[in-house]
């Protein structure tokens, strides 16, 4: 991964060294640039944001989402299977996450009474109030810290071009690596 104080050609160069042959025979020096912003980019916004948001509420970023999405769920309760969907985590990390959200009182896991291999997981009362309680300052850092470095034109650009690469490879299609 591209660090911070090197360019990604610096990257590249140190790739093709390490490999022994050129990488950009392996990959297009353009699309390694792209990789590395976006890598860099990613990490950079997403641990500014996870730290001030346990610091704030005592919530990982990972919780925030899984609760988002339950937040938005009829009745505050998604299975399982839906939920690691939504919430882009494979399904052993969910049962993880949620059993930590359990021990807060924010979320309960309970197995369906119609389908006993269905589990499913709501949001307390206690989790809205957490979650609703976090959303104002979160949401507002992410406006600054993500929204506020494009303007609006090109950030409805980076929109279309990033749904045309998660669409490219969405599970369960032949185009997924």
């Amino acid at each position: 991964m591209a660090t911070i104080n090197k360019p990604a050609s610096a990257e590249f160069e140190a790739l093709s060294a390490v490999l022994g042959t050129d990488a950009s025979k392996l990959l297009d020096p353009a699309v390694a640039r792209a990789w590395f912003a976006l890598l860099i980019a990613y990490g950079r916004v997403t641990r500014a944001l996870s730290t001030e948001l346990m610091d704030a509420s005592g919530m990982s970023l990972a919780d925030f989402d899984v609760m988002a999405q339950l937040a938005r769920a009829e009745g505050y309760a998604l299975r399982m299977t839906e939920l690691a969907d939504a919430a882009l985590i494979s399904k052993s990390g969910l049962t993880r996450r949620i059993d930590r959200l359990a021990v807060n009182g924010w979320v309960t896991r309970r197995r369906c009474t119609e389908d006993g291999r269905v589990h499913w997981a709501t949001l307390t009362p206690l989790g809205l109030r957490a979650f609703k309680g976090a959303a104002p300052a979160h949401l507002a850092a992410v406006a600054e810290r993500f929204g506020s470095a494009l303007p609006a034109s090109e950030m409805e650009r980076l929109t279309r071009d990033l749904l045309k690469i998660a669409a490219k490879n969405k599970e369960g299609t032949r185009e997924a690596v």
